[in-house]
């Protein structure tokens, strides 16, 4: 064992002297070009690595600059004229101290000034009892292209850490209703393995929207159809409602496909049994949940559950996931890779109003669950002015460097012109992704 290790060592050790050699060539190639040079080296990382590499790799200043001039023989003018501009903007903003290792100054080049740059600042963490080190973090939206980029300041250049996508180049892969009141029966063969969630709204007086989300993992979408049926039993073990419906996959010939289906219930105790079969692969699964809707007697709950959600955009998939603040892809299971961005939803109730519209300040806060302590490791606020006595809202957060572990993130909504106070409580896992 001890020589098993020892090998495992000189292993590591021989591929991180490797790196750091091949890192040591490279920075000194970059440096011995002239500052305009240098300027096109890293303009051409953020649009073509490979010529960059060979651009790198000339040994004269004449060689490069004919490289360049053939570079860009058969492309249209005004695209090098804001390549060259792109590039000097950003050699200049972010290029100072680290220009090798700063992601900003490729990105930059490739697409240009973002449609919004949020720059956060340690105060981001408020850590009470234990001293943390911040990393400063830029995020740039990119409206245009639907994407996301998450940058993190390691010592002196920002990395970047993460990228999101949403909009219409997203495509969400689904099950669609084809018949309702209907089901097949067969003989399964195998367990169907799929997920639920639920979610809890109030919709009128004494009447609340129980939503349920499931997904499930499909290999191969051909010829494939799905049996859903939903029961709902009382306290009294009554049944009260059943849907039954036919699926078929769509947007997608495999991967994760969602669903979500909606009922509306008096405020009482319920179990709901859920059953999916799959035709082809003679699949069939079943889970049970039960769901309290108590606390939404006579308007007594003013805030909705807390829905950890996958994406929340103004794109359309299809009317089952479509709200007033647009698509929400709810998640069956809060278990997150680190670094990458998600959403929140929620709800809330019989807020005050002063000319139709209300005040609301949401301050969303993150404890460590594992370190058992009020420990706030993440903090977001904002305000809210809109028409209505109902807030709708769709928060976008971003776990930068948090690390894996268990969290759970407290919603405070302070109507501002009560003063009253609505908290509702949701966790999540961040987990190294490989």
């Amino acid at each position: 064992m001890r020589n098993k290790g020892l090998k495992i060592g000189f292993i590591v050790l021989t591929l991180l002297f490797i790196y750091c050699a091949v890192a040591n060539i490279f920075a000194t190639r970059y440096y011995r070009l002239l500052e305009k040079e240098r300027k096109i080296f890293l303009g051409l990382q953020g649009i073509d690595s490979l010529a960059a590499t060979e651009y790198l790799n000339l040994e004269s200043p004449t060689e490069r600059s004919e490289y360049y001039e053939n570079f860009w023989q058969d492309k249209k003018e005004e695209e090098r004229q804001e390549f060259e501009e792109r590039i000097e903007y950003a050699f200049r903003k972010f290029g100072r101290y680290a220009p090798l290792s700063d992601d900003r100054i490729p990105i930059y080049v490739k697409y240009g000034p973002p449609s919004k740059r949020e720059e956060i600042i340690p105060q981001k963490k408020m850590v009470t009892k234990t001293k943390e080190a911040v990393k400063p973090a830029e995020i740039w939206t990119y409206r245009k292209h639907g994407i996301i980029f998450d940058f993190i300041r390691i010592a002196r250049a920002y990395e970047l850490i993460a990228q999101s996508e949403f909009g219409d180049r997203v495509i969400i892969p689904y099950l669609k209703e084809v018949a309702s009141d209907t089901c097949f029966e067969i003989e399964p063969t195998a367990l169907l393995r799929f997920n639920i969630a639920t979610g809890r709204f109030r919709q009128k007086k004494n009447l609340t929207r129980l939503e349920v989300y499931i997904t499930l993992e499909i290999e191969d979408t051909t010829d494939l159809f799905i049996s859903r049926i939903i029961r709902i039993f009382d306290k009294d073990d009554s049944l009260i409602k059943e849907k039954k419906n036919i699926l078929i996959p769509q947007e997608g010939e495999q991967g994760i496909f969602f669903d979500e289906v909606n009922f509306w219930l008096e405020p009482e105790e319920y179990r709901l049994e859920i059953e999916l079969a799959d035709n082809k692969n003679m699949k069939v699964g079943k889970k049970t949940v039960l769901v309290s809707l108590i606390d939404y007697y006579n308007d007594a709950k003013e805030i909705s559950d807390l829905i950890p959600v996958k994406l929340i955009d103004k794109s359309f998939t299809h009317e089952k996931f479509d709200k007033l603040v647009g698509r929400i892809i709810s998640l069956t299971q809060t278990v997150l890779p680190v670094y990458k961005p998600f959403y929140f939803y929620a709800e809330v109730y019989n807020l005050e109003t002063k000319n139709s519209m209300h005040r609301l300040r949401t301050t969303y806060e993150v404890y460590n669950k594992e370190k058992m302590r009020r420990e706030i490791v993440d903090v977001m606020i904002k305000d809210h002015v809109e028409i209505g006595d109902v807030a709708y809202l769709a928060a976008e957060y971003h776990p930068m460097d948090l690390g894996p572990g268990h969290y759970i993130i407290v919603l405070k909504a302070d109507d501002l012109l009560s003063g009253k106070e609505r908290t509702a409580v949701t966790e999540f896992e961040l987990i190294e992704v490989e």
